[in-house]
Formats: C-alpha cells, structure tokens, sequence
C-alpha cells in the first residue's frame, strides 16, 4: 500500500525592513563586535565571525556597561543589578539598576508606601 507524502513545508516569509529605514545595534554573541541591523529583524549574522545573535522583542530596554575584568562592551536590558561577562565571567555591578532598587527602598518607610513622594519609572 502507498505511503502519503507529507507536503513541502511553506518557505519562510522574507523579511522586508521598514520604509523609514530605521536601525538599532547590540553586541555579537560570537565576537562581541558591536552590530547594526533594521529595526524588526528577529537575529543578526555576524560579518566577521558569522555567529548569529537573536535580537531582543520589540519594546525591551537595552543598557551597556563595560566589564571590570576585561573591558568589553556588555550589553544587557535595563533594569539588571548584576552583569556577567561572557568572555572572563566577572560579575558587574550595574549601578543603574542597584541604584534605582535602592531608590525604591527609601520609597518604602516601616511598610508605608511613600510613592506620592518618590517617582520612580
């Protein structure tokens, strides 16, 4: 008895970037090259070392930071306390988000939400 053959799958649609021509940029996972893509794309093939890197969702915030260890751009979304650096694996201190925690406590007196106060974003 015949076996059905299972259908070619539908080729991915091909990405078109947008009108304005507007980019962005983060960190090559590979080479920690810093790279410029469209706004929209989903990841990015390096030029240099071909790894590709996935590009973070639409609206996260993105912070850089250079690592203690070794000096190398560190990107990483905003709001982080800690940083590790994927080349020496020294944890960085991102003073932002340490800072905006410590804000947020002194926000905070004996249970009492000071927030009328304090305006944190």
């Amino acid at each position: 008895m015949p076996v059905p053959l299972a259908p070619y799958p539908a080729p991915p649609t091909p990405y078109t970037p947008p009108a304005n021509g507007a980019q962005s940029q983060l960190v090559c996972s590979g080479c920690r090259n810093l790279l410029m893509y469209p706004v929209g794309a989903t990841s990015v093939c390096c030029a240099v070392c071909n790894a590709v890197t996935a590009v973070p969702p639409p609206g996260t915030e993105m912070a850089q930071l250079v690592c203690g260890g070794c000096h190398t751009l560190l990107m990483y979304i905003r709001g982080a306390t800690n940083v590790q650096c994927s080349c020496c694996h020294t944890v960085n201190l991102a003073l932002e988000g340490i800072l905006v925690l410590m804000f947020k406590e002194l926000c905070m007196h004996d249970g009492e939400n000071l927030g009328d106060v304090c305006v944190v974003s």
